[in-house]
């Protein structure tokens, strides 16, 4: 198998608009929203590609993408030209049409020309906007031993909120007999009637039949040229299209509530992806910030970025990223601060995320008075509110 996951082209879909996840894609893509303090959720994708020994490896951007371009510079140019591995950008380049990526399989289609000069053996589709440790190289594995054309990652999770998702019905062998994206009555699991099996956005195809697949989509007026929606439910009526159950942690960053809540999943000492692994690190960017420096204050259950100011407050169960400032008589709790943020003396902050250079004036609150609030951000079906970059209290 060695020689054959050498031929491996990994896509990663950085396109989408991210519009439930605003105001914090107001200024950048939804993969570079950052996440746990220290990354972007980007880093997690990429994170597996080069854990499992793919290093070819093409990021399909549109929206918004200046962040995340960045982002790939500062910390991702770790290949030499002459190693034949690379981490590169494919915005729509107008090869095939003048219009933009009009959907997940159109984004790849574009991009046929770079698929035949690479003239991989599979390629892996990966979503850009999701949190988990996976090692594709087991996804592989499987795909050889059932001699799959194509093989879907797909995670198990309450029938009441699969709806969101792509819905997966599979046979004994865990091949899938059908493919239906987001139903308004998602078929249970046969042996957990409250579950469903839902796909993952991770897919992995014989090049001939990815191929072939997206002509066949492209010359289809009536498609949205989406993978969920259009390309597998085609393509597992003539094709062997393979279930690979995935059980461990995994989370779409699709809206707020998703959002923070997958950052607080990572408030533990044994967070769902252990951070600090050396055996499978997850790369990032690292600003040039000094230590954190405390003076005082109460800090629980909190992750704290590097060149940070703790001048006094209480602070728990929170997120600070790097060069937080909180003063003296400062709260923040359930919260997560972005970079180069100020909470001034007396400010309290609950189950807030605040994006960068905000600063919060003296004395003011936010997280405990829902109208209040509303006059100012945004406020998901959850509660959690929302402040924009760079706001300033007028």
């Amino acid at each position: 198998m060695e020689t054959f996951y050498k031929k491996v082209l990994v896509m990663i879909l950085c396109g989408g608009k991210g519009e439930r996840l605003y105001p914090l894609t107001k200024d950048r893509a939804k993969p570079s929203v950052p996440f746990a303090g220290s990354y972007r959720i980007i880093d997690f994708s990429l994170s597996n590609s080069l854990n499992s020994g793919f290093r070819k490896i093409a990021l399909l951007t549109q929206y918004k993408s200046l962040s995340l371009e960045r982002h790939i510079l500062q910390g991702w140019s770790i290949f030499h030209p002459e190693s034949n591995e690379y981490i590169i950008s494919l915005p729509a380049q107008g090869r095939l049409s003048e219009h933009w990526y009009e959907g997940t399989a159109d984004a790849v289609f574009q991009n046929i020309y770079t698929i035949q000069q690479e003239n991989p053996d599979v390629i892996l589709v990966l979503s850009g906007d999701h949190v988990y440790r996976a090692d594709y190289r087991q996804l592989l594995k499987f795909f050889l031993e059932k001699k799959a054309e194509a093989v879907v990652m797909a995670h198990t999770c309450p029938t009441e909120e699969a709806n969101r998702f792509g819905v997966i019905s599979i046979n004994e062998d865990c091949r899938i007999v059908n493919f239906t994206e987001k139903p308004k009555k998602p078929t249970p699991l046969p042996w957990s009637p409250e579950q469903s099996l839902i796909s993952m956005g991770v897919y992995l195809f014989s090049t001939p039949v990815l191929v072939k697949a997206l002509i066949r989509d492209a010359r289809n007026s009536k498609s949205s040229h989406d993978f969920g929606k259009d390309v597998m439910p085609e393509l597992i009526k003539q094709n062997k299209v393979y279930a690979y159950i995935y059980e461990d942690y995994w989370q779409d960053i699709g809206t707020i509530d998703a959002y923070w809540q997958a950052n607080m999943d990572f408030l533990s000492p044994s967070p769902p992806i252990k951070l600090n692994d050396p055996e499978w690190p997850i790369r990032t960017y690292k600003p040039q910030y000094p230590s954190s420096y405390f003076s005082g204050g109460e800090i629980t259950n909190t992750i704290i970025g590097s060149g940070c100011q703790i001048l006094g407050g209480k602070i728990k169960d929170s997120i600070l990223s790097p060069g937080v400032t909180v003063e003296p008589g400062a709260m923040v709790e359930q919260s997560i601060i972005f970079e180069s943020t100020i909470i001034k003396k007396g400010a309290r902050i609950k189950k807030t995320i605040v994006d960068k250079k905000v600063i919060i004036p003296e004395n003011f609150s936010v997280g405990f008075n829902l109208e209040k609030d509303r006059a100012y951000f945004k406020i998901s079906p959850k509660g959690i509110r929302t402040i924009p970059k760079g706001w300033r209290l007028e």
